[in-house]
């Protein structure tokens, strides 16, 4: 039940903020006789933030339909062009909405997302981007966009219309609730049910209220975002875009079986209710029937469009099909380049028992730098426990992997010169436990990991012939380490990789300085842990360096070439992220904005 007294307040907050909508007539010689600003509101989820780095712009001019829209978006030096006549407010933040800030300015490549850092330019772009400059090129006046967008928001959660009321469980899901009173994957016990569901009531409309309650202050003072504003001419909200879905196309808790009925209803309480807070009852509303996956999701596309086609919405709420911008030189490149990628990544792989596979065809072309040979090389290794208080780990949540406090004596551990014979002696691969994981089982090691948390180990080297191109790390740990080179450090790894097999770790000029010829010293230090409560500890550590030759290197290129064809290289130029955010592709998000904007245009002229 809301208070009396607040829902007074709140009405004459929402008539404090009352667009300005009376129709004036043009007379270019009268600033008096000018209309309107017109302000357009732009809202929803990641693909609204926008994911498309500047680099993939060129990839826009390769293709005849879309070139001519490249040139709209460019100065004729290359750079991003800035929009004299368009002014953006945008509000953003973390998923959790927890930081949010205002980026202003004039409208530009970067209004894009924005991460950690919203009030500063990030190098992306969303629909934003061309909605502006087509906005601008057709109507000639000055224009106030407001956009607000977050990743990973639902409409029937976070962004959720207040009039549709609480949110409850599909009758097949409380069935299935009913079923299961002890709980079960996904289902929380019966004693837990009422906690979640006041948790979801809280987070109910989080997101809807952050948004109008930015609009209204924005139009509280719209000339602290455009200069151009007259107070006399006022403003009309001339359109809204909604471009949202992902998270709800993906909740089949509240969509069970692919029926989307449920987002229809909510989309059409969400129309109702923006309109009613801002008070535009006729305001123009584009709906962004989201594409991700092009023709695919049909269900949930259609559940999308559906309140366009309302009678109370004709005329006013037109959706747009965003599925023929989805870019399919783009989708068959994108598998052959996670293949791709996993072939550069891996130096060498393991057989199913965890030895190493010597007839892989891509590791002939790297050759290992030095001898002994890295299988007949011997190491000098000891454990440590962390001693500090803050140096150990306490929770799941802690980093897990960290710099600790040695032992004394032990801070120059890793230059050349340090004094190691007292370690112990062994061969690599360094293990302890199983690891069992990707079909290959390691649990047979060369020399044993003490029980402690932490590893360093040391190994000398002769090199006689530095006649390499490139040079690269081949390593094998499932934790994070540390590489040093001669007493300097040449690589660093702060997470995790449960992968049983060999990194490739390319040097620069820049770390590959530090090899020499004649005696040189590895040396690695890393950590087991997972979790201070892991029911046991696995990890193995291994490590050496490799060269490679031009000539090879050429040879090597040649041949994957049968993995990732030039063809499907020039197409990943075009992206820059995961499809479900369009692949971060400027293409497909330019012609999406030039979309909206085109059919907000129509809805003004009706």
């Amino acid at each position: 039940m809301i208070n009396p007294l607040v829902r007074i307040v709140t009405l004459l907050v929402i008539a404090a903020f009352t667009p300005t909508f009376t129709a004036i007539a043009r007379d270019p010689g009268s600033d008096s006789a000018k209309a309107p600003l017109k302000v357009f509101i732009l809202a929803g989820q990641s693909n609204m933030e926008g994911h498309a780095e500047i680099r993939t712009f060129d990839y826009i001019g390769k293709d005849p339909a879309t070139a001519a829209l490249l040139k709209e978006m460019r100065n004729p030096d290359g750079t991003p062009r800035v929009c004299d006549e368009v002014w953006m407010s945008y509000l953003t933040g973390p998923y959790d909405g927890s930081a949010n800030g205002e980026g202003l300015g004039k409208l530009t490549a970067g209004f894009g997302a924005r991460g950690d850092q919203p009030t500063k330019a990030g190098g992306k772009i969303g629909p934003e981007f061309t909605f502006g400059i087509y906005m601008e090129k057709e109507l000639k006046e000055p224009i106030l966009i407001i956009k607000t967008a977050w990743g990973g928001r639902s409409l029937n959660t976070e962004f959720r219309p207040p009039s549709a009321g609480p949110y409850k469980l599909p009758k097949q899901i409380q069935d299935e609730w009913d079923k299961n009173p002890q709980g079960a994957h996904g289902i929380p016990k019966l004693e837990d049910r009422k906690k979640w569901q006041e948790d979801k009531d809280a987070a109910s409309s989080v997101f809807y209220r952050m948004m109008v309650e930015h609009v209204k202050k924005v139009l509280a003072d719209p000339a602290r975002v455009c200069p151009a504003y007259n107070p006399k001419q006022g403003y009309e909200l001339a359109g809204f875009v909604w471009l949202q879905g992902f998270n709800d196309l993906v909740d089949g808790q509240t969509y069970p079986n692919g029926n989307y009925d449920e987002y229809s209803r909510l989309l059409t309480h969400f129309i109702r209710d923006v309109r009613k807070d801002l008070s535009a009852p006729k305001m123009p509303f584009v709906i962004g029937v989201l594409g991700v996956d092009g023709e695919k999701n049909v269900n949930f596309r259609k559940a999308m469009a559906a309140p366009a086609a309302m009678p109370e919405f004709k005329g006013n709420v037109v959706a747009v099909d965003t599925a023929p911008f989805w870019d399919r030189d783009i989708e068959a490149a994108e598998p052959k380049q996670g293949e791709y990628n996993e072939i550069v990544g891996t130096a060498h792989t393991l057989k199913p028992d965890g030895t190493l596979d010597t007839e892989r065809k891509w590791d002939k072309f790297w050759k290992p730098i030095g001898k002994p040979l890295p299988e007949e090389r011997s190491w000098r290794f000891v454990t440590v426990d962390a001693t500090e208080t803050k140096d150990k780990l306490k929770e799941f949540t802690d980093r897990r992997f960290r710099d600790i406090v040695l032992p004394a004596g032990m801070e120059n551990w890793y230059l050349p010169d340090f004094d190691d014979s007292k370690w112990t002696a062994g061969k690599a691969p360094i293990g302890k436990g199983v690891w069992n994981h990707s079909g290959v089982t390691l649990d047979n090691y060369s020399s044993i990991w003490a029980k402690q948390e932490f590893l360093l180990m040391r190994s000398t080297f002769e090199v006689d012939n530095l006649d390499y191109d490139s040079y690269r790390i081949a390593i094998l740990a499932r934790q994070g380490f540390h590489v040093y080179l001669n007493g300097n450090k040449i690589h660093t790894y702060i997470w995790w990789l449960d992968k049983p097999q060999y990194r490739s770790i390319v040097l620069d000029k820049g770390r590959t300085q530090y090899l020499k010829k004649g005696k040189n010293v590895l040396a690695v230090y890393a950590n087991d842990q997972y979790s201070p409560n892991s029911p046991e500890h696995f990890a193995a550590l291994d490590a050496w360096l490799e060269g490679i030759t031009k000539a090879d290197q050429e040879k090597l290129d040649l041949a994957l070439k049968e993995v990732l064809s030039p063809k499907d290289r020039e197409a990943l130029k075009g992206a820059s992220n995961g499809g479900y955010h369009y692949f971060g592709s400027a293409k497909i998000f330019a012609q999406m904005g030039k979309a909206f904007a085109e059919a907000n245009l129509k809805l003004i002229k009706k």
